[in-house]
């Protein structure tokens, strides 16, 4: 099964996405329509788009509420053009 990318993902991010069940476009937006960034390990930055963020955009009609449960809690750390990983904020770590 191949999948099409528009953004460069690392070996890494793509076998995470896969384990942890976050599908590619969702990565995709939550790129392009991020509010919230924070610095992560050396030259990455974090993005995640906020819980009023995603109301907001559900009140535009650009995010239906069932693709925005799928959207809600995912944080994509990027370095340069590269996705570095993908993660639920909301998942205990172990």
């Amino acid at each position: 099964m191949s999948i099409t990318l528009e953004r460069n993902f690392s070996y890494h991010a793509i076998k995470r996405s896969q384990q942890r069940g976050i599908r590619p476009w969702v990565v995709n937006f939550v790129l392009e329509y991020a509010d919230k960034y924070k610095h992560a390990n050396e030259s990455c930055i974090s993005q995640f788009i906020s819980k009023r963020r995603v109301q907001k955009l559900i009140q535009e009609n650009v995010l239906s509420p069932a693709k925005a449960a799928l959207i809600d809690g995912v944080v994509v750390i990027a370095k340069d053009e590269t996705i570095v990983t993908v993660f639920h904020k909301k998942m205990r770590l172990r």
